[in-house]
């Protein structure tokens, strides 16, 4: 099993949902993260964790053969952070910012789209799922967003049999009026 648990770090329940590989049962799992959503986006430092046998030194094999010189400076600040508890505390912030903008992004959608949508508060994460009540063309909303400067990825991207009714709409990177003007822009054409 490999687990990629994209978003992890950001929870806004009170009881997170572990990953797979938490549980001591589980055999030959691959656990793979990053630090570019924790720390900063263009920090390009992953990590991987296994209970398969030799999978972590197969790993560093392979990964010397892609980049003989890695950032062995950045590696180190990074574990640094780590170790003195600087990213824990960073997280505890962030997480604090995110479950704003969420709340505030869930505020937007029933103000402007109320009636015209179905959504759930996700508990974690940095987006919402939309459905729409109707049925839509979402490749021919997808170039009507263009037009007025907003990019949707449709599902059609991701599905390989019928694609389904909805869109993902991430809130972490926009700001409060990016998120307001392209809700009220999405409500306009729905």
């Amino acid at each position: 099993i490999i687990e990629d648990d994209y978003d992890n770090e950001f929870h806004f329940g009170y009881r997170p949902i572990l990953p797979l590989s938490s549980f001591s049962e589980l055999k030959n799992y691959i656990y793979i993260g990053t630090m570019s959503k924790v720390v900063a986006a263009s920090l390009r430092i992953g990590y991987l964790a296994s209970n398969a046998p030799g999978i972590i030194e197969k790993a560093a094999g392979l990964r010397q053969l892609i980049d003989v010189q890695s950032d062995t400076i950045m590696e180190q600040a990074i574990l640094q952070l780590i170790e003195d508890g600087t990213i824990k505390r960073h997280l505890k912030k962030a997480t604090t910012h995110y479950r704003n903008k969420r709340n505030l992004t869930e505020q937007l959608l029933e103000k402007h789209l109320h009636g015209k949508i179905s959504f759930r508060v996700p508990d974690g994460g940095l987006a919402f799922w939309i459905e729409p009540v109707k049925k839509l063309n979402w490749e021919d909303i997808a170039k009507k967003l263009q037009k007025k400067g907003i990019r949707i990825i449709t599902s059609t991207n991701y599905s390989l049999a019928k694609p389904v009714n909805g869109f993902r709409l991430g809130y972490g990177s926009l700001t409060e009026k990016q998120l307001e003007e392209g809700i009220k822009t999405l409500a306009d054409l729905l």
